[in-house]
């Protein structure tokens, strides 16, 4: 044994200087999920509804002054039902793709349909949610909204 362990002293070094190397950075990632963001919270794509808008709107309001995201926050809020709607909307253009893909023949036709709809709904969406925002930033900063 006392001579497996002098012919290979090199190689359990390099292994046990690997297996520390691993557990600190493992450690580390860890740490450093949990002092910085936290373990738990839905991710914003894995919420629906209203809970996407909210989770856009925090985001945002984060970064303001704290004398403007009360403002924001509230602009945002008077197109949230709005903006709610709309990306319910582009959820059923989505699953309607998928089910486009999931039937059995596929039909190319109904899902060029399926696509082209989602995609008008997402430019619409992003659209409306991008308008909303520069909307409120205006706000937010004292200026006047253009109409």
């Amino acid at each position: 044994m006392v001579d497996f362990l002098r012919r290979n002293a090199n190689w359990l070094a390099v292994a046990l200087l690997v297996s520390l190397g691993a557990n600190l950075f493992l450690g580390g990632m860890m740490a450093g999920r949990l002092l910085h963001h936290g373990m738990g919270g839905p991710r914003m794509e894995m919420m629906g509804g209203a809970g996407q808008v909210n989770w856009i709107v925090k985001r945002i309001a984060e970064d303001l002054p704290a004398a403007q995201q009360d403002v924001f926050r509230d602009a945002m809020n008077a197109r949230k039902d709005q903006l709610v709607a709309m990306g319910k909307e582009l959820r059923e253009a989505r699953e309607a793709v998928k089910a486009a893909i999931q039937t059995k023949p596929f039909d190319r036709a109904a899902y060029d349909n399926a696509a082209t709809a989602m995609s008008q709904r997402q430019t619409t969406f992003s659209a409306e949610l991008a308008d909303a925002v520069g909307d409120s930033m205006e706000l937010a900063a004292g200026k006047p909204v253009a109409n």
